[in-house]
């Protein structure tokens, strides 16, 4: 069975998921996330991530993403991320749509992590003219990265207290938080508000999910204009409840822990066996569940031409990237590896 490394929203539903709107379905609730449901998964997320929160359920991970930002930044506020961001390169301009023209700035720095000093240098510099400058309002990390890297708790502090030092926001683009989570030993809550996160989008659609993303806010002042953002933009759900059904399902027996776990055990078993293939060499990721490669393009149209999927990444000479999920089966991660050693023999 060929490999498909495409990507992890990829895959389809998991049944337990799929199970809970079968039963959301059953007779009438009330509407815009006012039903038991919505109430349920509130109140399992404030247990989860220890503290009172706000929760904005939505749809997709654009959506969640920018009703964040936009909650968070004004039409004149700056917005700084790294320069592989999913902000940045893969919601189109959205970023700006939703928050009315603020401006995203970026930097590099290893992995997809931004570097701190370039941040810092970045703040200051594009900040520096007062009301002819764009105001630095918030900035933005993803764990994981865009190349697969983990963020600590440590790490995601040292941001925290440089957004604190100049009156900004940080916000987390958390669409594979779960594999986050599970490749090391920090709680939801060292990962987010104890490291100074203020606000999270927290995504199930690519751990399991059919479309389910929460906006989580751990400061009620900074939610106080969220539910009128989300709803301008057209993303309150009238049938609520089918959002909240795919997080009571997510959430219960830990499934979602479960599901990424898997996700990220496959790939470290991918990790291994390709560490023995001298044309292939890691470039980047391997924390969780995504993984960047570089390789011969030839050897790469060979793997295609045998059926299996991944991509290429642009930004990265040579590399491509291959990600599992929930579905990956080992007995597709040993057909990749065989067929990679016989058309490029160690």
């Amino acid at each position: 069975m060929p490999a498909n490394f495409g990507s992890d929203n990829g895959a389809g539903a998991h049944p337990k998921i799929l199970e809970a709107l079968t039963e959301a379905s059953m007779g009438a609730a009330p509407a815009y996330g006012s039903d038991e449901l919505t109430l349920r998964v509130e109140n399992r997320l404030t247990e989860l991530f220890e503290r009172d929160l706000t929760v904005l359920l939505m749809a997709t991970g654009t959506a969640a993403n920018c009703v964040g930002l936009a909650t968070l930044c004004s039409p004149f506020g700056g917005i700084y991320a790294h320069s592989e961001a999913h902000i940045v390169n893969d919601e189109s301009t959205a970023p700006e749509f939703f928050t009315n023209g603020a401006r995203q700035f970026t930097v590099g720095g290893g992995f997809a992590k931004p570097d701190l000093d370039e941040l810092l240098t970045a703040i200051e510099i594009s900040g520096a003219r007062g009301v002819h400058s764009v105001q630095p309002s918030v900035i933005a990390l993803s764990n994981l990265t865009e190349l697969g890297a983990r963020f600590s708790a440590g790490e995601i502090t040292a941001y925290g207290d440089l957004a604190k030092s100049k009156n900004m926001k940080l916000f987390m683009d958390g669409a594979r938080f779960a594999n986050a989570l599970v490749s090391g030993n920090e709680s939801p809550a060292d990962l987010t508000w104890r490291a100074g996160v203020d606000v999270l989008s927290f995504g199930a659609t690519k751990n399991g999910a059919i479309a389910a993303e929460a906006l989580i806010f751990f400061n009620p002042e900074d939610a106080e204009l969220a539910p009128y953002h989300r709803k301008r933009a057209g993303h309150l759900w009238s049938k609520h409840r089918f959002l909240a059904a795919q997080f009571d399902a997510y959430l219960n027996d830990d499934l979602w822990l479960d599901l990424a776990a898997h996700a990220n055990q496959t790939m470290s078993h991918l990790v291994s066996e390709l560490q023995a293939v001298s044309s292939v060499n890691v470039v980047s990721g391997g924390d969780g569940n995504e993984l960047f490669v570089s390789m011969d393009d030839s050897i790469a149209e060979a793997l295609h031409a045998k059926g299996h999927v991944f991509y290429p990444w642009p930004s990265l000479p040579n590399a491509y990237r291959l990600v599992t999920s929930f579905i990956t089966d080992r007995k597709e991660l040993d057909e990749f590896i065989s067929d990679i050693r016989e058309i490029s023999p160690l």
